[in-house]
């Protein structure tokens, strides 16, 4: 993400102390680059280390190229002649520098943190924001430590709001993305099961996920806090500015939602003088989940509802590389519910609801393995397998995982794929005309083929 952030020798004493002392006192930054391939003259390299690269074989490049400053962990890798900064972690570093910018800017910015659904929501809010707001947004869900400070940089003075993702996969991560965001809004989702390889558990995810309403209490932001969440909405009371949202709960902000034949939702709000109804566009229970929060950020930053309600109601989601967050696909007389982009716990029992309500002669859930689950995993494939036996008449199952869990639990019409060729003849072997077919699973598994397989023949 390239940025023009401007840093001076003074700030760059400021952020690194005698790290910074011998560097030129003319010294002017203007942008951070993590990579060489994309800087330009005047940047700060900073050599980020990998599992599977090592920034410090570029700084020869960015030297090349025009780099102003090196932040390296090795001193050894920068000529003498060329201004740099050896510090302990250029990661760290990397934060400082998204961290410092952010305090130059006294407007409203939203983090949204949870186990599901944080870069939907994360799209939404913005969108609707961005009816009368000029709003910066975490790209894609660049929510990490490198993701973060990268599009923290990227704020200027044009920007009148800011909504930031921030993700975890493991303790303490959320804690340091708040701190380094400083939001003066903050928003989770939910809790679910997610990234179990090392939070270990729900008590480990409402503790490493309610960070951020942590950095809130003590900083006098404001918490969005979700009703319909048993483990969130107990610290409704812990804050002082606090605004709570739910669908199937009493909340300060709470929509009624029906859904048409394509489990599309129409959100309606009556508010004081806060009242809309938006037809949206997109399809799933999770629409109708993300619309109530971004129907509360609205309303806490002032959103006049008329704007509101347009922007609900034009939204799309933004277009994926095959892969989708809930997009309905047909595909002959077959209904695809592109749900592959990802999977934990949560986001299935969504996914397989949905599943449920679509309007169909015949619904089938096609589900692939759930990825960093840790010792969790056996049972909670057994717990989602027999849930979507609950929603599906027909249940595909991938990967080692689902094939373990089909073992153990023998359960009628549930049928395993050892390959993506087979996931597909099992597909068009239960498929009736009518049928409505859910396609979910974790990254990693690449799910969006079995679609790209199943359109091979099928006039798409």
């Amino acid at each position: 993400m390239i940025n023009t952030a401007p840093f001076s020798h003074a700030d760059l004493l400021s952020m690194f102390g005698p790290a910074a002392q011998t560097l030129p006192s003319d010294l002017l930054v203007r942008g951070i680059s993590t990579d060489s391939r994309t800087l330009v003259p005047g940047n700060a390299f900073v050599a980020l280390r990998g599992e599977r690269f090592d920034g410090h074989d570029n700084i020869p490049e960015a030297i090349k190229k025009g780099a102003c400053l090196i932040l390296t962990e090795d001193a050894s890798r920068v000529p003498p002649s060329v201004a740099s900064i050896t510090c302990g972690s250029t990661l760290h570093a990397l934060g400082t520098f998204g961290w410092f910018h952010r305090r130059r800017f006294s407007i409203p910015v939203v983090a949204i943190a949870g186990a599901a659904g944080k870069t939907s929501t994360k799209d939404l809010v913005a969108h609707v924001l961005s009816s009368t707001l000029h709003v910066l947004k975490t790209a894609a869900n660049y929510n990490n430590q490198i993701g973060t400070p990268l599009t923290l940089l990227q704020l200027t003075d044009d920007h009148e709001a800011a909504v930031i993702e921030i993700g975890t996969n493991e303790p303490g991560e959320i804690e340091t993305l708040a701190a380094m965001v400083q939001p003066t809004h903050g928003l989770i989702t939910n809790i679910g099961k997610e990234h179990l390889e090392k939070l270990i558990d729900l008590d480990g995810v409402e503790k490493e996920e309610t960070a951020l309403f942590d950095y809130l209490r003590d900083h006098h932001g404001l918490a969005f806090v979700n009703a319909d969440d048993e483990r969130l909405v107990k610290y409704a009371p812990t804050f002082t500015r606090c605004i709570s949202f739910g669908v199937e709960t009493g909340a300060d902000i709470h929509p009624t939602v029906a859904f048409d034949d394509e489990v599309r939702p129409a959100v309606s709000l009556v508010h004081g003088s806060f009242t809309l109804r938006a037809q949206m566009k997109t399809s799933g229970l999770a629409s109708a989940y993300n619309a109530t929060c971004a129907l509360a950020v609205a309303w806490a930053l002032h959103v006049p509802a008329a704007h509101v309600q347009h922007a609900l109601a034009s939204y799309e989601p933004p277009a994926t590389a095959g892969y989708g967050r809930m997009i309905v696909q047909r595909m002959g007389s077959l209904t695809i519910l592109n749900d592959s982009y990802n999977a934990n716990p949560a986001s299935m029992v969504i996914a397989l609801r949905t599943l449920h309500k679509f309007p169909a002669t015949k619904h089938i859930a096609v589900l692939g393995d759930m990825r960093e689950l840790g010792d969790a995993a056996e049972e909670e494939h057994m717990h989602i397998l027999s849930e979507a036996h609950q929603m599906a008449d027909v249940v595909v199952t991938m990967g080692e995982e689902f094939r373990r869990a089909s073992e153990r639990l023998n359960l009628p019409h549930a049928l395993h794929a050892e390959t993506l060729h087979g996931c597909r003849d099992l597909i068009r072997e239960v498929s009736t005309e009518g049928a409505a077919i859910l396609v979910k699973g974790s990254r990693g598994m690449a799910m969006e083929q079995v679609i790209d397989l199943l359109s091979e023949g099928n006039g798409e």
